[in-house]
């Protein structure tokens, strides 16, 4: 039987989990927070990191080559046969050291190559980092964006409603036709429309955000502060900028990795020169062993295995040569594309401006033009090209504003850099 006090406390825990659930559901988080759990949590830069991590500890092996190579062994055997004096225990035991001096530059060549593929991978950890960058800046001004555009669309929706009602007022006392009652309702009706597409859009880019985040639920959130912006440098050097971007810096990387690939394979087309020493013990009883030791230099050198050596060599070349133009192609195209992020930058810097500027306009003729219409000194036609005009430039305000954003977050991307540390 379920106790009075838990009867009387059920409707107060409900309301209680309802009211955390609601409060963990919709969750303000300023710019600083989101960028802090995506350099914490998101799964494309954690890979990243994890392939950099990767590279480091091969980089770390390739130098094994250069450091002697100790080897130990213990062996046990027992024989018998038809003559007792076959049959018995043998007890072995041996150390051995190795230590390479030639094999054609080829530890060298590995350790170059090692380096090269991990500063590589580090250029393309910036890489990562740049694009992630550019996602949560997207995201989380695409939410700004979602929920200001669902603000102004339930604005515009009780605008419509309002010019409803003044041009039935006017058309009931016989100041205004037909065809403008019934223009006036099917612009209420597409802001219904807006209204509700306004929320789905949010709801998608409440979903974006999330994912950005590195988030497996579906969590509600709203965007409590502005994401600052930078008013875009005069002049940059194109030419300097692209030597310092990451993806260019990758492209070197991958042709000194390539270079060294060709010494990887002319290492066999040297002799192989090394030096190494055993120590075995041998016996029928570990307390009385044989003890046997050997120092040994041994040289080697292919003289044919069917031209794989040199096919392997020329193969290596071609590579080499392929990625020392894929370096040069790389910078002619990041010259192109940092341009390009440039120009939509600062357009985008001037198009605020312009838009701001009609926007402001457009309030102040709305405020008029409502006045004069409601004082029967403005035509509906007349009226209604003034309205449309302001729910436009409204509308292309909150575009432009998002569209600065996401323009300034294309150059840091372009330049490699963005806000994970």
């Amino acid at each position: 039987m379920r106790s009075p006090y838990l009867l009387c406390c059920t409707p107060w825990l409900a309301l209680w989990l309802c009211l955390s659930t609601n409060a963990h559901a919709e969750q303000a988080l300023t710019w600083q927070q989101c960028a802090a759990e995506a350099a914490a949590h998101n799964p494309d830069l954690q890979a990243a990191q994890a392939q950099f991590q990767a590279s480091s500890f091969q980089r770390q092996s390739a130098a094994s080559g250069l450091y002697p190579q100790v080897s130990a062994s213990a062996g046990y055997t027992y024989s018998g046969g038809d003559k007792p004096l076959q049959n018995g225990s043998v007890y072995s035991a041996g150390v051995g050291v190795t230590q390479n001096i030639f094999a054609g530059y080829l530890d060298q060549s590995k350790i170059t190559q090692a380096t090269a593929n991990e500063a590589a991978a580090a250029a393309t950890l910036a890489l990562a980092k740049a694009k992630l960058g550019y996602d949560l800046k997207f995201a989380f001004q695409g939410l700004i964006y979602a929920q200001g555009y669902q603000r102004l669309a339930q604005d515009i929706l009780h605008r419509r409603e309002e010019n409803l009602r003044l041009v039935e007022l006017r058309f009931d006392s016989g100041r205004e036709n037909k065809g403008s009652v019934l223009l006036s309702r099917a612009y209420l009706a597409q802001a219904q429309l807006d209204a509700l597409q306004a929320r789905n859009a949010r709801d998608v880019a409440q979903t974006q955000l999330v994912r950005v985040l590195g988030r497996a639920g579906d969590d509600e959130l709203t965007i409590k502060d502005s994401l600052p912006i930078n008013e875009p440098e005069a002049q940059p050097d194109f030419n300097a900028l692209v030597l310092r971007t990451p993806e260019y810096q990758q492209s070197v990387a991958q042709e000194q990795a390539a270079h060294a690939t060709v010494g990887i394979a002319r290492a066999p087309t040297y002799p192989n020169i090394n030096l190494s020493s055993q120590l075995n013990r041998q016996g029928d009883e570990l307390a009385v062993p044989d003890t046997r030791w050997s120092v040994g230099l041994s040289l080697s050198y292919p003289l044919y295995n069917g031209g794989k050596d040199v096919h392997n060599l020329q193969s290596a070349g071609a590579l080499a040569t392929a990625a020392r133009d894929a370096r040069t192609a790389t910078q002619m195209q990041l010259r192109v594309r940092l341009k390009q992020a440039y120009v939509g930058l600062v357009e985008s810097q001037q198009r605020l401006k312009t838009d701001l500027a009609f926007y402001d306009a457009a309030t102040t003729r709305a405020q008029i033009a409502r006045e004069k219409y409601n004082n029967g000194l403005l035509t509906f036609d007349e009226w209604d090209i003034i309205e449309n005009d302001l729910v436009n430039r409204e509308k292309n305000r909150l575009q432009s504003q998002r569209d600065r954003v996401v323009a300034e977050a294309a150059w840091d991307q372009a330049l490699g850099r963005g806000v994970i540390p």
